[in-house]
């Protein structure tokens, strides 16, 4: 998955980094990153490969670190003749994985930051806190910290056909996916993951065991799995709004997966070995 990045180490923990040549800076635009190509594929640029003055260095603010590497983010996108600026739907194909896992972090950040620029309180300018990864009201001392949904997927499965249900939404195009969805204020884990097999298939689970999770930062979300088994009958219903369509799939009939992107398709390729 994703952010299985071995050998390489992920350290979130803010903390002051003053920008090192070698350094990593993310800069993006409308849904787009700048990165270039290397020997050996797509890459950030380093900050002695953008040249920016003191002045603009000072502006950097640090993300995280990955090994002994620090990672920035550069606010004021400039334009290079070695630069070109990619989709980052395409970080979903980046290799090696920690490129991967860094690029998808940055867009959560940046996106935390751009929606978080004034105070929801008094409506003041927010300002960055100097002791942990936070959003600050000068005026009135709101507080703001980066947002992470919490949101349920469920590998559902009828043990009398050994077969597991997929289904396909409206943005995943012909992707299979599983049921997935947010937790809703006040109910458990395992409530929310038999809400929304009821709500977009109409069916009833049993028997939910956690399986895992995984941060998902395309939407923000921390994605808590479970393998659950159906209870009565396997006749689904569709809710439209959410579901394109729906199938009842044997491991014979799943595709070969071997480097899983997510968690939904670790799942998908765990049934097809029999180890769910």
């Amino acid at each position: 998955m994703i952010e299985e990045i071995n050998p390489h180490h992920f350290y979130n923990q803010f903390e002051p980094h003053v920008p090192q040549s070698n350094d990593r800076i993310f800069m993006l635009k409308e849904d787009q990153a700048a990165m270039m190509t290397g020997r050996d594929g797509l890459d950030f640029p380093r900050l002695a490969e953008l040249m920016l003055s003191s002045a603009e260095t000072e502006t950097l603010i640090f993300l995280f670190k990955i090994d002994e590497e620090a990672y920035f983010l550069y606010e004021k996108p400039i334009d290079f003749p070695f630069l070109h600026w990619f989709p980052i739907s395409q970080f979903r194909q980046l290799k090696p994985n920690y490129l991967a896992m860094a690029g998808i972090t940055a867009v959560q950040l940046q996106c935390w930051r751009q929606s978080h620029r004034f105070c929801g309180v008094c409506g003041q300018p927010l300002q960055d806190s100097k002791r942990e990864r936070a959003r600050v009201c000068p005026h009135c001392g709101r507080i703001e910290y980066p947002q992470i949904a919490p949101c349920v997927i469920t590998a559902l499965i009828d043990r009398h056909q050994n077969k597991l249900l997929v289904v396909q939404g409206h943005s995943t195009g012909r992707r299979m996916a599983l049921i997935a969805g947010y937790v809703e204020i006040g109910e458990t884990l395992e409530q929310a993951a038999a809400r929304e097999i009821a709500e977009e298939v109409g069916l009833r689970v049993k028997h939910l065991r956690y399986y895992g999770s995984q941060p998902w930062a395309f939407s923000s979300t921390q994605m808590m799995a479970f393998v659950g088994e159906l209870e009565g009958s396997p006749q689904f219903t569709l809710q439209a709004e959410e579901i394109a369509a729906a199938r009842w799939m044997s491991p014979d009939e799943i595709s070969v997966n071997p480097d899983p992107f997510s968690i939904g398709h670790q799942m998908i390729e765990h049934f097809r070995q029999g180890r769910l």
